[in-house]
């Protein structure tokens, strides 16, 4: 069986290295948005990535969840699971739903949508050393204009279709993207936004029970 990975904003393969699985995960890597370029056709050039002749599963971090779900209304997965990520962009923090419908985003630069380190550890529930390291390495390497696209996708106005195979796995201290609904859910208690670094083991085991 292949597994593919869509990471979150900005993220790569690394936010994945911690986990433990048993069949090994090959990450998709994020290509260049053009110009105004929507998330449905985005995806339709990410997912040339994929080998659909074979069965497979898509995982998707975050962000990586929104595409996962993309993806799936054209190609056929055996299962899609959302880790950290959202269903319905209802369920955005009412903060980032205002920036959405004021706009203002689009005339930030997109060098001001980095946090400080001490706030993005407490978005993402960051408290070990080594995960701190790391969500910084991330932060400090992510392209500045895909994350600004990446936003806009996210704040726009395109719906998320859930697929029918869908599989949530969601920490029950995420401060980014809080969980909203727990019907169906698998829940990682005390996990936060990074869970997939800081409570890895306890990730691991969840998925491993799913393929």
């Amino acid at each position: 069986m292949n597994i593919y990975c869509t990471s979150g904003l900005g993220a790569d393969k690394r936010a994945f290295n911690h986990l433990t699985t048993n069949h090994d995960l090959t990450h998709i890597e994020w290509l260049k948005p053009t110009k105004n370029e929507s998330l449905s056709y985005y995806c339709i050039r990410l997912a040339e990535q994929i080998n659909s002749k074979e069965p497979f599963i898509l995982i998707g971090l975050s962000f990586g969840g929104i595409v996962a779900c993309e993806i799936a209304k054209f190609l056929k997965p055996q299962k899609v699971i959302l880790l950290s990520s959202i269903t319905n962009k209802k369920h955005l923090p009412s903060i980032f739903r205002a920036i959405g419908s004021t706009g203002i985003h689009k005339i930030i630069p997109a060098s001001w949508m980095n946090p400080p380190m001490s706030l993005a550890y407490w978005f993402f529930g960051v408290k070990k050393k080594e995960s701190k390291q790391l969500l910084k390495e991330i932060l400090d390497d992510t392209d500045q204009d895909f994350l600004k696209w990446a936003i806009g996708r996210l704040l726009s106005n395109e719906v998320i279709v859930a697929p029918e195979n869908l599989i949530r796995i969601h920490g029950t201290n995420d401060k980014l993207l809080p969980l909203r609904e727990k019907n169906g859910v698998i829940t990682v208690d005390g996990g936060g936004h990074f869970m997939v670094i800081e409570q890895a083991a306890e990730v691991s085991d969840e998925l491993n029970k799913l393929f």
